[in-house]
C-alpha cells in the first residue's frame, strides 16, 4: 500500500472525452506544474511525470466519473506509476468547501489532487494499477457482459408493463387467470396463436390491438432469449475466475452471475485493505451522526449501486423459503431487537460484505 510522505508528488487529472488537464503539486499542496494533453500525447504525458523524480513517488489521481481515462490507466500502468481513483462527491465537497468556488478544468485538476492530500484513505487505488492481467481481463469482459445484460432486463420489465395493460384491453380483467404465470413460454405461445387468427384485420382498433401484442410477444421472446445466452457466457466466463467460482461456491444465494457482478465490481480484493473499507466502498456500512449523547446511525446512500445490488440479491436469498439459516436466524433476530425490516436487511448486507471480504482473502493467499 503506498502511503504519502514529504518527497510524493500529487497529480491531480481532470478527465475529459478528448482532452485533459493535469496539475502536479508536492506534498504541501505547492503547485509544480501543469500540463494539457489528449489521448494522442500520453507518451508525452507520461514522460512529464517521470520528470518530477522517481515513479514509485508520484501518484497520480483521476476524476473518472465516464471511463474517459481508460487510455491514460492503459499508458501508465505500463510505467507502474500509482494510480489512484477519486471519486466526484469529493472534488465537489471541496470545490464547495472552498473560498472561492469557480469552476474550470485547471481547478478542477488541482481539487483532485488536494482530495488526495486530505482525504487519501477515502479514495481506492485504481484497479488496473493494482490487479494481475488475468484479473483484469475477466473483470473487464465480465462488466460488459453484464452492462448488456441490466440494459436487456430493463427493456423486458418495460415491455411486460405495457403487456399488462395491452392484454387487459383486449382479454378484460381474466386475461392471465388461465396460466400460472402470465408470460412462460406456454401462455406467450398461447396468446400468438391466439392473436394470429384475430390479426388478419389491422384496420380496425381491435386488429391493431392485436398486432400491437404480437409484435411486443416476440420482441419479449427475443429478450429473453438473449438475456439467457449473455448468463450462459457469463458463468462460462466466471467460470476461469477463482475469485468467482469461490464465492459462488462458498456463499449462499450467490450464484455464477451474481459472483460476477461483485467481481466486476472489485476486480480484486487486494484494493481493499480491510473489510471496513469494502462495507463502505458497497454502501453498506452506515453513517455515524452523533453530537453529545445523541448517536444516531443512517444509510449510506453513496459507495457502489451495482455491488449493493449483488449484496442486496444476496441478502433476499437468504432471508428466502429455502435460504440460508444462518442469514435468516441473524435476519430473524435484529427483527426481535425492534429493527424495522429494511434495516435488518442493510444489517444482513453488512455481513455479507464481511463474508465477501473473507472468502476473497482467503482464496487470494
Amino acid at each position: 500500500m503506498v502511503k504519502l510522505e514529504s518527497r510524493s508528488v500529487i497529480v491531480g487529472v481532470d478527465v475529459h472525452k478528448y482532452s485533459h488537464t493535469a496539475v502536479a503539486m508536492n506534498a504541501w499542496g505547492q503547485e509544480k506544474g501543469r500540463l494539457e494533453f489528449s489521448n494522442d500525447s500520453l507518451p508525452a504525458y507520461a514522460a512529464w511525470l517521470r520528470s518530477f523524480g522517481e515513479r514509485e513517488n508520484v501518484v497520480v489521481a483521476l476524476e473518472d466519473a465516464n471511463c474517459y481515462g481508460v487510455h491514460i490507466v492503459e499508458e501508465l500502468r505500463k510505467d507502474g506509476f500509482n494510480i489512484r481513483y477519486v471519486p466526484a462527491i469529493l472534488t465537489e465537497r471541496e470545490r464547495k468547501q472552498s473560498t472561492k468556488r469557480h469552476k474550470s478544468d485547471y481547478l478542477d485538476a488541482k481539487r483532485v489532487g488536494k482530495v488526495i492530500l486530505t482525504k487519501y484513505e477515502e479514495t481506492l487505488p485504481a484497479k488496473e494499477s493494482i490487479a494481475d492481467e488475468n484479473e483484469l481481463r475477466i473483470a473487464k469482459e465480465l462488466d460488459l457482459l453484464l452492462m448488456e445484460r441490466r440494459d436487456l432486463v430493463k427493456q423486458k420489465t418495460i415491455l411486460k408493463n405495457q403487456l399488462h395493460g395491452l392484454l387487459h384491453q383486449y382479454y378484460g380483467d381474466h386475461y392471465a387467470d388461465r396460466f400460472k404465470k402470465t408470460f412462460h413460454k406456454d401462455s406467450i405461445a398461447f396468446y400468438e396463436n391466439d392473436l394470429a387468427g384475430k390479426a388478419t384485420n389491422a384496420t380496425d382498433a381491435k386488429g391493431i390491438l392485436a398486432v400491437s401484442i404480437a409484435r411486443r410477444l416476440k420482441r419479449l421472446t427475443l429478450l429473453e432469449s438473449q438475456i439467457v445466452a449473455i448468463s450462459k457466457e457469463v458463468a462460462a466466463i466466471g467460470s476461469h475466475s477463482p475469485a468467482v467460482r469461490a464465492l459462488s461456491d462458498n456463499i449462499h444465494g450467490c450464484g455464477m452471475v451474481t459472483a460476477a457482478a461483485v467481481m466486476a465490481e472489485l476486480t480484486t480484493i487486494k484494493r481493499f485493505p480491510a473489510k471496513d473499507k469494502l462495507a463502505m466502498y458497497a454502501g453498506v456500512a452506515p453513517t455515524e451522526r452523533s453530537s453529545g449523547s445523541r448517536d444516531r446511525l443512517h444509510t449510506n446512500p453513496f459507495g457502489n449501486r451495482r455491488l449493493n445490488r449483488a449484496l442486496h440479491t444476496i441478502a433476499l436469498s437468504q432471508i428466502a423459503c429455502k435460504g440460508d439459516d444462518r442469514g435468516k436466524v441473524y435476519y430473524r433476530r435484529k427483527l426481535k431487537e425492534g429493527k424495522t425490516k429494511l434495516w435488518a436487511l442493510r444489517c444482513l448486507k453488512r455481513q455479507l460484505a464481511n463474508r465477501v471480504f473473507g472468502v476473497l482473502k482467503r482464496q487470494a493467499t
